[in-house]
């Protein structure tokens, strides 16, 4: 069974009570690297960070949430969640009992499987209008529109591919979590070969099965990932490229531009407190 955390304890309390709401709507706030540890909801559930970077990690899968994506995960889901700066973020628990009543031609049916979409304006005020309503039982028929919108937009919407596949293989894991710790090492693929117990020809091979992708590509993954946590922060572009292994800027702003189609600077800037949808 698993054992709940801070956070889990109060939406699942509140899921019990309000059972036959549609929908909950939730703030979280958690401190850089504070761990939302294994956990699960009956409900499905909709993360959006409004501030900050959040690591979303399912028994198969690593994905990353920046506040300029939204995730899904089903209900049943077990998940742990990490904050990789200090992030708020957005709740949404939607009630599949409720979205998928018996003998109702306005079946909702939700992904079944986790998945990330770009946030978009057009999301971002959905998210809005379906905070006003959750409140409201008398409204449970908007609510439940709102939320066929918002379904649709997992099916429509842009992906947000970045995800991070959790190596299987014992060596990948070694050099997953070493790197995770420190980006900037530089160590070829046969050095870490030496370090781990593998040939560079084995390595290379697993990385083409695991990943499909090259070392090279999979350690540049890996390092975009730790650099958007350092762009919640007051580190200059140029220590920030410095601290993940980027011996200048200009091939930073390159390669994170390349990934992500914004500018280091773009991504800092931001601020989507400034919207009226993240206002305390």
């Amino acid at each position: 069974m698993m054992t709940p955390t801070r956070q889990d304890v109060s939406i699942n309390q509140v899921i019990k009570v309000r059972q036959h709401s549609v929908a909950l709507f939730k703030r979280i706030s958690m401190e850089k690297g504070y761990v939302d540890s294994w956990h699960g909801h009956d409900w499905h559930q909709v993360i959006f960070p409004l501030k900050g970077l959040l690591q979303t990690q399912t028994k198969h899968a690593r994905f990353l949430v920046p506040h300029t994506s939204i995730l899904f995960v089903p209900a049943g889901v077990e998940h742990e969640s990490v904050a990789l700066s200090d992030t708020r973020f957005i709740g949404i628990y939607l009630n599949p009992a409720q979205l998928n009543p018996e003998h109702s031609e306005s079946d909702i049916r939700c992904p079944t499987e986790v998945q990330a979409v770009s946030l978009s304006p057009f999301l971002r005020h959905l998210l809005l209008e379906i905070e006003r309503f959750c409140e409201k039982p008398e409204s449970d028929g908007i609510l439940r529109n709102l939320i066929a919108v918002l379904n649709d937009q997992f099916a429509l919407g842009e992906p947000f591919q970045f995800k991070t596949m959790l190596p299987r293989d014992r060596r990948l894991k070694t050099i997953f979590e070493r790197l995770s710790e420190a980006p900037a090492q530089n160590q070829t693929l046969a050095e870490w070969g030496e370090e781990v117990g593998a040939s560079e020809r084995t390595l290379s091979r697993l990385f083409a099965s695991e990943f499909s992708m090259s070392f090279a590509l999979w350690r540049q993954l890996i390092r975009m990932v730790h650099s958007l946590a350092l762009l919640d922060s007051d580190l200059p572009i140029q220590a920030v490229a410095s601290q993940i292994g980027y011996e200048n800027d200009s091939s930073y702003i390159k390669t994170f531009k390349g990934m992500f189609g914004i500018t280091p600077n773009q991504y800092k800037k931001r601020v989507l407190d400034e919207d009226p949808l993240f206002a305390e």
